[in-house]
C-alpha cells in the first residue's frame, strides 16, 4: 500500500474517517484529536508527522496491541483534503500536540502523493468489501464486463480532438466513470485522470479487474464536485456516455455540467459524450450559456450505440 510505503512502516494503518467524502469535514478527526491533546504530555506517544513544507498533511498515532485489538496498528489523521476552516483547525490541533510530543519521524512528501495514498486506501477498503457490509456481489470475468470496441471508440474521439486543438493536458477529472471502461482508454492514451463515480458496485468492479487505478479513483456524487474540490482544480473535465439525458431529468445533468465548470480552470477542456443528438443539444445549450466556448461534434457510426455525439470546448474567463 502506498500509505505504508510513504510512512515507512509495516503495521496496519487505518484512517479515522470512515469514507473519502468524510475527509472534507473531518468531524471525527477533530473530535479524536481533542481527546489526544487532552492527555498529551502525560506520557510520550509514538507519532509520525507528514508534512509539505511547514504545513502538516497528516499525523499518525501508534496503537499497541491490547486485549481488545490483538495487533499493533497506526491511526491516521489528516486535514489535507478538508475545507479551509477544518484544515485550519486541524493544523492548530496538530501544532499544539507536536509542541508537547515530538514526532518519531518527520516525513516530507508532496500533497499530491499524500492525496493518492488517501484515495488508494479507500479504494482498497471498498474492493476488500470493508465499506459494504453484507455484500453478496460476486466478481465477474473481464471479458464479460469490458469491451475492447468500447475502449477503441473512446480512443478515436481523442484523434478527432487533436485535429481540432482540444487535446487534454494537465490535471484531468473524469466524472461518471462507471466501472472504468472509458477510463481504460484514457490510461492507454497516456492520460492520468482522477475518476469519480457514485455507484460503489461499478467502482468496485473496475478496481477488481485492475482497470481503475485505486490511487486515482473516488466514490463521489458528481453533482457535488464543488464541495470537495476548489475552483480551478482541473485543466480538463470530461465524461463519457452520460445518460440518459431527457427533458424531464435535464436538471440533474445540467447540474453536473455546472459542477464540472466550477472546478475547471480557465481555458480547461470540457468534454462530454452521449448516444443521441437530442441529448447533446440539451447539454451543449447549457454549456454555451455557462461560458464554455465549443461545438457539438457528430460522431455517428453504423453501430449507433456509443459516443455518437459529443461536445468539446474550453471554459472562458468569467
Amino acid at each position: 500500500m502506498l500509505l505504508q510505503e510513504l510512512l515507512g512502516i509495516d503495521e496496519e494503518v487505518y484512517f479515522v474517517e470512515e469514507s473519502y467524502l468524510a475527509q472534507r469535514s473531518i468531524e471525527r478527526t477533530l473530535d479524536y484529536l481533542k481527546g489526544v491533546r487532552r492527555f498529551a504530555g502525560e506520557k510520550q506517544m509514538r507519532l509520525l508527522r507528514v508534512r509539505e513544507g511547514e504545513h502538516t498533511l497528516g499525523l499518525v498515532l501508534f496503537n499497541p496491541a491490547d486485549e481488545e485489538v490483538p495487533v499493533d496498528f497506526w491511526s491516521v489523521f489528516t486535514g489535507a483534503l478538508a475545507g479551509a476552516r477544518s484544515k485550519k483547525d486541524f493544523e492548530a490541533f496538530t501544532d499544539s500536540l507536536l509542541s508537547v510530543n515530538l514526532p518519531e519521524k518527520d516525513i516530507e512528501i508532496s500533497s499530491e502523493s499524500w492525496r493518492d495514498a488517501v484515495n488508494e486506501y479507500y479504494s482498497l477498503m471498498l474492493v476488500n468489501r470493508n465499506l459494504c457490509t453484507g455484500c453478496t456481489v460476486r466478481p465477474e470475468s473481464y471479458k464479460n464486463v469490458f469491451s475492447e470496441n468500447r475502449v477503441r471508440r473512446v480512443a478515436e474521439i481523442f484523434g478527432i480532438l487533436q485535429k481540432k486543438g482540444f487535446y487534454p493536458e494537465g490535471r484531468i477529472l473524469e466524472v461518471c466513470c462507471g466501472n472504468g471502461m472509458s477510463t481504460l482508454a484514457l490510461y492507454r492514451l497516456g492520460l492520468d485522470p482522477l475518476a469519480v463515480e457514485i455507484n460503489k458496485c461499478a467502482v468496485c468492479q473496475g478496481l477488481e479487474q485492475g482497470v481503475l487505478n485505486p490511487q486515482k479513483t473516488v466514490v463521489m456524487d458528481a453533482t457535488a464536485l464543488s464541495r470537495y474540490f476548489e475552483p480551478g482544480s482541473f485543466d480538463a473535465v470530461m465524461g463519457f456516455m452520460l445518460g440518459l439525458v431527457y427533458e424531464f431529468n435535464k436538471e440533474l445533468w445540467t447540474g453536473i455540467m455546472r459542477e464540472a465548470i466550477s472546478v475547471a480552470n480557465e481555458g480547461a477542456l470540457i468534454l462530454f459524450t452521449v448516444s443521441s443528438k437530442p441529448e447533446i443539444e440539451i447539454l451543449s445549450e447549457f454549456l454555451l450559456r455557462a461560458g464554455v466556448k465549443g461545438e457539438v461534434i457528430d460522431n455517428t457510426d453504423s453501430e449507433g450505440t456509443y459516443d455518437q455525439w459529443f461536445f468539446a470546448g474550453r471554459k472562458q474567463k468569467a
